[in-house]
């Protein structure tokens, strides 16, 4: 099956865009319209499981990355660069990896190719203890989660994977049963062994603790020629927290 997506712009030059665990392609709309300017086709990916892409029992990164490439050729792509954010930033890695050729410039946000110990377990629990039959609004749907989760933006973030049904209840748009028994093929690392030689741009959000000298000195094994960015002001979404700053490095690195 393809993976759904949103396309702005025109052209030959192709950037996708790949959103992280639990996300979306709507995350990256307002970024997406930006590099349009800059002259590029943008693609903004909905992973499988996620969005409106179709829902699978099978979810590791190397069936990720072969979507992404059943998705290149249905378009007819035969090179593009790609930019992805945490799961979608270790989704480009291993890609990378796998299709080197196909790459033009790679950018890799707030994430590495090594295991996290990561516990998503109160996250899925919140959204799995939910009725969703009973829930009459979002904002009823945001009122649970508060119960839960002191940062308003992170409930919102989780709140946009609820949709309405066409008998006016809601559902969730990314497979939450299936992401929540598979999401340790996600905090792990990589268990391939070549190399991209090609340039990699590791973006840091100042703040973040996602990137650091140890996983930097894991990440040389399969990367060894990469540049590391930081991002003043700005934790894990830092794409979101200081767009300006985050839409400058990348157009710019993208365009050189």
């Amino acid at each position: 099956m393809l993976l759904k997506s949103k396309i702005y712009g025109s052209g030959s030059n192709n950037l996708i865009v790949l959103h992280g665990f639990l996300g979306m392609s709507d995350n990256w709309k307002s970024f997406g319209l930006q590099m349009i300017n800059k002259g590029f086709k943008v693609h903004l990916i909905d992973q499988r499981n996620h969005g409106k892409s179709f829902h699978s029992n099978d979810f590791n990164y190397e069936l990720m990355a072969n979507d992404l490439y059943k998705y290149l050729n249905e378009k007819n792509i035969n090179k593009t660069s790609i930019l992805g954010h945490s799961m979608g930033g270790k989704t480009a890695l291993l890609y990378s990896l796998m299709y080197p050729d196909t790459i033009n410039k790679l950018i890799v946000v707030d994430i590495l190719p090594v295991n996290y110990n990561t516990n998503y377990n109160e996250i899925f629990e919140a959204l799995l203890e939910i009725d969703l039959k009973e829930i009459k609004s979002r904002n009823d749907f945001n009122i649970h989660l508060n119960k839960h989760f002191d940062d308003t933006n992170f409930i919102l973030f989780l709140s946009k994977n609820l949709q309405r049904t066409n008998d006016g209840g809601f559902n969730f748009k990314s497979n939450i049963k299936v992401l929540y028994k598979k999401y340790k093929n996600i905090t792990a690392g990589f268990k391939f062994i070549n190399q991209y030689k090609n340039e990699v741009l590791f973006i840091k959000g100042e703040k973040s603790k996602y990137i650091d000298a140890e996983k930097l000195k894991l990440s040389e094994m399969f990367f060894p020629n990469y540049k590391l960015q930081k991002i003043r002001n700005a934790g894990h979404w830092v794409h979101y927290e200081n767009p300006n700053d985050f839409f400058l490095v990348c157009s710019d690195y993208l365009n050189n």
